[in-house]
């Protein structure tokens, strides 16, 4: 019986809009399986408060995560060196451009060891958003260990999603979309 069924499917299969689709199903569904495998260590899963912090940013002003309750928050770890990094930087600019008065865009720098090449970095790829010089513990305490690492992070402190590697424009804005305001 079961041969049977395969044997009906044969023409199905050899239609080739049908192959069309199936492939995209399975592209997709590799793509949620690898992005769940590279986020499954990352912090705030099932809708866990966001880790609290407080770093610095580039002129030594403290940064907290709970200045922004009651705003969507964008997480993005980054780091100098890292291609991919560099690579998504033109979605992160016209994320920030494009942010709403109650959503904000934090960095956050991996190699914080070197403030001053930051702020080179910073001038010379144009980025006039806020960026954190990262501690250990805040790497260790979001689960970070490839870069670019995005959290979205709802107005109640929760995570709303994660990612890890190059982020569209469009992927950046619809999970920022679906994140909550309160």
């Amino acid at each position: 019986m079961t041969s049977q069924r395969f044997e009906k499917l044969g023409p199905l299969l050899r239609d080739r809009r049908i192959r069309v689709v199936l492939q995209t199903l399975a592209i997709i569904g590799l793509w949620f399986a690898v992005s769940a495998f590279q986020t499954r260590r990352h912090a705030g899963r099932d809708g866990e408060p966001a880790p609290a912090f407080t770093l610095s940013d580039l002129s030594g002003r403290a940064v907290s995560l709970a200045d922004y309750r009651n705003k969507k928050v964008v997480l993005h770890f980054f780091a100098t060196w890292c291609g991919v990094c560099k690579a998504e930087l033109p979605s992160v600019r016209a994320v920030q451009r494009g942010l709403d008065a109650d959503e904000v865009l934090l960095a956050i720098a991996a190699d914080s060891d070197e403030p001053e090449a930051l702020r080179r970095f910073a001038r010379e790829h144009e980025l006039d958003y806020p960026i954190l010089l990262a501690t250990d513990e805040v790497l260790r305490d979001y689960g970070v260990n490839r870069y670019p690492a995005n959290y979205y992070v709802n107005g109640d402190g929760s995570v709303s999603s994660s990612t890890v590697g190059l982020s569209t424009l469009v992927g950046m804005k619809l999970r920022l979309f679906a994140a909550s305001g309160d």
